[in-house]
């Protein structure tokens, strides 16, 4: 099948780029952070208690795949323009991080979704038609004296909002039975710095007063998009940050990361990697230019074009935070896991049968005294992105094996949060590029 061109995250920005600095009041760059919190910590919303090892690997392979059915929802080719069209599986246990942000004046917290796949900013709005399950209070708009309805001749009343009897709303569907439905609406957003927080006036979102069938319930409130379009926090904030943001994930993901922006992202070392990002017109995620993977010292080799974005939608090698473990999709994920095999036989290694209690397709024998595990590296446009062992296996003594952390999908390939832990990495959406380099993440910590 022909693959599309990729287009520069510059070009897609430009016009939006122009509508925002006419709604922030500042364009000077900032340095802020926000907190990752992952579902093992007992700091999440969504903490499932002290699980065993084995406990967590199931858990982080049921987010997987339940990641990659909502990712796969977007690849038909009208899913970027019609987001109100798509129907994408929404259930709390289906995201691996959530944030705190302070919403209104006087501020609110709440507790959304970090969603790295999903564009629009939301939270639960009172008056409530139909609201899902909240523990803490719900956001008031009318309690916030800086909150204000996006109107119907507002430029940014555009898909995925809509003019509807005189008012500029949403729909937003992500699965049968899982809608949002509210008023487009701006708000100041505060995040925290060192000494108390920045501001950001007028960032548009979603104020949702009629939900119906999602499973979120406790202290979460809505969901955080992060992806590349338009109306993500991302691509509101671009300017106010001067296009920079990182991320840097602790080993494990059970404490808290920090993701930083502005003049806290920009790190200034030598050593790092440095890759273009790719964006299609089809789905707006993050891309990188996979070409060729290694295992250890063996390069494998796949054909031309096995990692481009075709015109349906589907293919392309995404980078996401929110999918715990990579995926390789159909075809060349055979080609890797029989030479992956290959080389751990040669190693020694007596691979498990598999069964239907496996989470990933290749297991194999444990030895405490096997050392040689092979690293793994990712090929890149310029850039060699290397997973360290550590990252690159589950080890479970206990059930007495070890398994590749990479599993198989019929349409993506993502580079999952578990290959990018104790990976320093900047997003600079002005080249744009990806800069990565090896970290002990834990010393970043805020």
């Amino acid at each position: 099948m022909a693959h599309v061109q990729a287009l520069p995250l510059a070009a897609f920005f430009s016009y939006f780029s122009v509508l925002f600095l006419t709604h922030f009041t500042s364009s000077e760059s900032t340095g802020f952070s926000l907190k990752l919190i992952p579902i093992f910590s007992p700091e999440s919303p969504l903490y499932p208690g002290n699980l065993s090892q084995s406990e967590r690997i199931h858990k982080m392979f049921e987010i997987s795949k339940a990641r990659a059915n909502y990712m796969a929802s977007m690849s038909k080719p009208n899913a970027f323009q019609e987001l109100e069209d798509i129907h994408l599986p929404m259930a709390k246990q289906d995201l691996f991080y959530s944030v705190e942000v302070n919403t209104g004046t006087p501020m609110k917290p709440q507790h959304l979704l970090f969603d790295t796949a999903s564009s629009l900013v939301w939270t639960q709005c009172q008056p409530c038609i139909r609201c899902f399950d909240q523990t803490t209070p719900i956001f008031d708009p009318r309690a916030s004296t800086t909150y204000s309805e996006i109107p119907c001749d507002d430029p940014l009343c555009r898909s995925p909002f809509k003019c509807q009897n005189g008012k500029c709303v949403y729909t937003r569907r992500y699965h049968v039975g899982d809608v949002t439905r509210g008023l487009a609406s701006r708000e100041t957003f505060a995040f925290p710095v060192r000494n108390g927080f920045t501001f950001v006036p007028r960032l548009a979102f979603g104020c949702s007063n009629d939900n119906s069938g999602f499973a979120f319930g406790g202290k979460i409130s809505g969901i955080l998009g992060f992806n590349a379009s338009p109306l993500s926090l991302s691509s509101q904030l671009r300017n106010r940050i001067q296009g920079l943001f990182s991320y840097c994930l602790v080993r494990e993901m059970e404490a808290t990361s920090v993701i930083k922006f502005g003049r806290d992202a920009d790190v200034r070392r030598r050593d790092l990697e440095t890759t273009p990002i790719l964006l299609s017109d089809l789905r707006p995620h993050f891309y990188l230019h996979l070409l060729e993977i290694s295992i250890g010292r063996h390069i494998v080799r796949f054909p031309p074009g096995a990692f481009d974005i075709m015109r349906d939608g589907t293919g392309g090698f995404i980078i996401d935070t929110g999918t715990p473990v990579t995926f390789i999709r159909n075809g060349p994920y055979q080609t890797l896991m029989q030479r992956y095999d290959q080389i751990l036989r040669s190693l020694g290694r007596q691979r498990i049968p598999y069964n239907a209690s496996q989470e990933f397709d290749y297991c194999y024998r444990y030895d405490s005294s096997f050392k040689a595990y092979p690293s793994m590296t990712f090929h890149l446009q310029e850039a060699d992105y290397i997973v360290q062992p550590e990252n690159m296996y589950f080890i479970e003594p206990d059930r007495g094996r070890f398994c590749v952390a990479i599993q198989d999908d019929p349409k993506y390939s993502i580079l999952g949060a578990w290959q990018q832990q104790n990976m320093l990495i900047i997003y600079d959406l002005n080249v744009p590029a990806l800069r990565f380099g090896s970290e002990n993440c834990a010393n970043g910590r805020q």
